[in-house]
Order: structure tokens, then sequence, then C-alpha cells
């Protein structure tokens, strides 16, 4: 699940705008954007990249969902009740249609939930689900998914059975992995989503009205979407364009309406002269750059070795030299938008002697030398136009402060994530996105070993009995054991913690942007 809320984070989700263009070929009502990397997938049901993730939210739409200021509405959900134990949930859909106008029916989220818990169906989002009843044993095979806590009792009304009272359920279902798409026609034409065409059934705002492979994706409003007052244009056009001076060089010539947004970046390097010439606004986001560690590989797998390489950062050196899009140093595991901007700290940045000592003291422990380091190499995305000088930074500053001389190699998106999937790394420059707003939406994927988005290759008991604690609590004593559970984590130091990232932004001056939007494509300006 790529760059959310991320959103994703995380999460994150898009602003739709109305739009007047000055360049009178253009209709009022086109949104222009262009996108770093093609998505991997249009099934919501699929999806794990940031990319998929946002066209699942242009196209689909679940029982909830989120709105740019944190809040949410019930969307294809009319009404709910909560049993008394807060374990059982009874949703009460409204009634809305596919794009082809027949009916949306909680049999279809009974089903396209099921079919993620399947244990043969490929879904990297397969723990999200783990709330609900027997969900975890059935994507296991354990159970059959006739026993999980899904059903549809008519054509409106789905009820979830949970193992545990779960607090931030709302806030998880308005994730798109919760969308729905429409069974009868994923039975009878199961490549559904590979072509445009009739039988590319959608419920959400947008249908996919073109996808030209590596070139260009046109999003046009669903004439059979809910009537609601979220504003959309008539179409948005993306483009599909790697380069970020290429798409300075568009958004300059009028060709792009956005630059900065969640799906591209800004040249660093151009930041002055663009100041002089636009407006430039930043707006938090659930998003934290890091560098995981293969916990399961030597010499990494020492909680002193990994701690050693997270001290010896100076990340303040590189948010206020490098990173332009950084709000803060990161200290601390979960992004401040998702703790109320409660702005804990858990290490020292930049603290070189600890640093050495625990260096010294792990290497003698393993009998080891500075060149059982020699086969490592880190792994990097190039996220935008700065992360080769950040991966230069922290390399020179590891070999200042510890003496080690650490690789490093730009891959494909695609390339990373195969690696990270399949734990085929010692170190990796990324990112988590929340996608959904709560501290959950990053403690829970490294609950066990065995999650798919668990790329770190780490589990600790004690630290999934805080999280198991939390599901029982409410209010500030549930964010106090879900600190414990971050201050474990860096304890343990499985991945390292770089800086925390805002959006930095310009929206082309000639647009007429309305006041809100219903999905985070952008952040609204708070001012």
């Amino acid at each position: 699940m790529k760059k959310i809320l991320f959103f994703l984070s995380i999460i994150v989700f898009l602003t739709f705008f109305f739009i007047k263009h000055q360049n009178p070929e253009q209709s009022d009502q086109v949104l222009h954007l262009n996108m770093k990397a093609e998505p991997k997938t249009m099934d919501p049901r699929k999806g794990g990249d940031w990319y998929s993730s946002q066209m699942h939210s242009l196209f689909f739409e679940g029982l909830v969902k989120l709105y740019p200021n944190q809040s949410f509405k019930l969307a294809q959900a009319e009404s709910y009740e909560v049993s008394d134990d807060q374990l059982i949930y009874t949703f009460h859909l409204r009634d809305t249609v596919w794009s082809n106008n027949t009916p949306v029916t909680a049999y279809d989220f009974e089903q396209s939930w099921k079919d993620i818990l399947d244990p043969n169906f490929p879904s990297v989002n397969a723990q999200l689900f783990y709330p609900i009843k027997n969900a975890d044993l059935a994507k296991k095979g354990v159970v059959s998914l006739d026993e999980v806590g899904i059903k549809a009792i008519d054509t409106k009304t789905l009820v979830i059975t949970l193992e545990q009272p779960t607090p931030y359920l709302i806030n998880l279902l308005s994730f798109c992995v919760f969308s729905p798409v429409n069974i009868k026609n994923d039975r009878e034409n199961p490549n559904w989503t590979h072509k445009i065409g009739p039988n590319f059934l959608c419920n959400g705002p947008f249908v996919l009205e073109k996808w030209e492979q590596g070139d260009e994706i046109i999003a046009a409003s669903n004439p059979h979407y809910r009537k609601t007052e979220d504003v959309h244009p008539e179409k948005i056009i993306f483009h599909i364009v790697e380069n970020d001076t290429t798409t300075l060089q568009m958004f300059e010539k009028g060709l792009v309406d956005i630059i900065g947004d969640s799906l591209t970046s800004i040249p660093l390097e151009a930041i002055p002269d663009l100041g002089k010439k636009w407006k430039i606004s930043r707006e938090p986001t659930a998003t934290t750059m890091i560098i995981a560690f293969n916990t399961g590989k030597a010499p990494f797998h020492h909680p002193k070795i990994r701690k050693a390489f997270s001290l010896s950062i100076n990340r303040q050196q590189l948010v206020e030299n490098i990173v332009y899009q950084a709000s803060s140093i990161a200290t601390n595991m979960i992004p401040p938008l998702l703790k109320q901007h409660r702005d804990r700290s858990f290490f020292k940045d930049n603290d070189v002697d600890q640093a050495k000592i625990l260096l010294e003291e792990a290497m003698a422990e393993m009998g080891i030398t500075k060149e059982a380091f020699e086969p490592v190499t880190l792994y990097y995305q190039s996220f935008s136009s700065v992360t080769s000088k950040v991966m230069q930074a922290i390399q020179q500053q590891w070999l200042d402060a510890l003496g080690i001389f650490i690789k490093i190699e730009s891959l494909d998106s695609r390339v990373i994530m195969d690696k990270l999937t399949h734990k085929d790394y010692f170190m990796c420059y990324t990112l988590w996105s929340a996608v959904y707003y709560d501290p959950m939406s990053i403690l829970e994927r490294f609950k066990y070993r065995t999650y798919a988005k668990n790329f770190i290759n780490w589990e600790n008991p004690e630290y999934v009995q805080l999280l198991n604690r939390s599901f029982y609590e409410q209010g500030e004593t549930r964010f106090r054991t879900l600190e414990e559970a971050e201050e474990l984590f860096l304890k343990e130091m499985p991945l390292i913690p770089l800086y925390h990232v805002d959006f930095v932004y310009i929206i082309n001056p000639r647009l007429n942007i309305p006041l809100w939007g219903d999905r985070l494509l952008l952040p609204i300006p708070s001012n």
C-alpha cells in the first residue's frame, strides 16, 4: 500500500475540484494531473501499492468515506447499529447502483471481503480484516470462509461480527480495500479489470474511460453515482510521467494543474525560483520515510546493530539541508497527525557516541568485524529528485560515525516492492503511510511476522499483547497503550524512522478551487 494517507501514508486520499482553465481547448471541469508510476491493479481487493489505491478511491466506494478533515460519513451504508458488547455491527445499505445501473448489494460486500480472506487469493491487505471473527484463521486455511463473521442477511443488510471490540473499526472501513466489486460480473468476467469496456463496473464517483499503459488514465464522472453534496470534476486525466523535471515543465506550460500532490513531487533545485513565481503550500500527511532492516538477516538480526545505524544518522541535517518536504525529524514511529500531534521522541537524533558503543558491543557479542557489512546494500526507490542526495548523505554519515561503508543502489518501484515482499534485502529506503487515521494503521502491520506487509521480518510477543490490550480500551487509555507498543518497537529498532513528510505543492492560481472535496488527492489548505 504505498505513499496514504498515506492517504495510503500513508493512507492519503484526494480532493476533487472544479477547475477553470485558461486554455480554451480544455473543459472547465477537467483536472489534469501527473502520476509517477503505473497502478499495479484496478481491483480494490488486490491492491497494495500507492498508485493503485488512489485509483480504487476514484472508482469504488465502501460503507464509509473519509474526508480531508479526518471526519467520516456513511457512503454505501445509510445507517448502522452496534451491539452492547461492541462485537456486532449491522450496516444497512443505501439504494445505490453499479455503473451499469444494477443494484449494489450486501452480497457484493460479503463475497468481495471473503475473496480477500481466501487462502488462494492474492491480497496484501488481508490482515486489515483480522479484527473480524475467524478472518485470520480463514486466511490460514484453518476454518472455512462460511465461519467468518461477515454475513449478508439480505440484499441491504450486512452484519460484521468481531473477535474483540475494535474502537477504530469505522475508521478502518474507510480504506479502499473494503470497497466491493460486482460479484456477478467478477465471476462471469474474471478479467474485467484488465481492459476498458462495459464489464469494468464501478460504484464510486468515477468510471474508467481510458487506460493506456504507461501513458494516460482518464477517470470520467459516473452518471449512476449516488446523489451527494460532494464536488467532482467531469474528468480527471492522469498523465503517467516518472520524471519530476518533466512534470514541472508540463505544469509551467499549463498541461498539468497541480504539482507536489500525492502523486508527484517538486524538484528540489527548482524550489527557490518557483517560490518567486508561485505560492508554495504545505500540508501535513500521515507518511514517514524509513529505512527498513531485514531482521532475519545477519548482522541486522541484532538490535544493537540496528540501533547503532539509527542513532548515527543526523536527521536534522537532512531536513535542514536536503529534504524540503519534511515536516519534522522522526525520532518516533507514528506520524504526529495520527496522534493528535503529540510528537513524543523515543530516541536521540545524531547520538554518535552511543551508536559507537552499541556497535562495538554488538560486534563483540557476535564475534564479527566491520568486514561483515561488506555484502550489505541499501536499496532505494527514487521518490523524488532529492532521494539520491538523501541516500548519499546517510551513506557518508555512517562512514564518518561508524567507519562502515554501505553500498547504495537505486531500483524500480516494482523491484523494490518485490524485494520487500520476499524479504530479499538487507536494508531498504521506503515509506509507510497510514491507510486509515489511527495509530493502529501503522502498528498492526508488524504484529506478526507472517503478515504480508511485515517486510521487516520482526515479531515480539509483548508487542502483540499490547496491541491486543488496546482493543478493549478507549480514549486516552488506549493511546497510552499504543504508545507503549511504539516505545517497545523502537527499543528494538527493526527499522529506522527518518522524517515525517508534508505535501509541498503548487496549484495553478488560474484555477478556482472549491472549499472542500471528498478525497485527499491533495490536502485542503488549512488557512
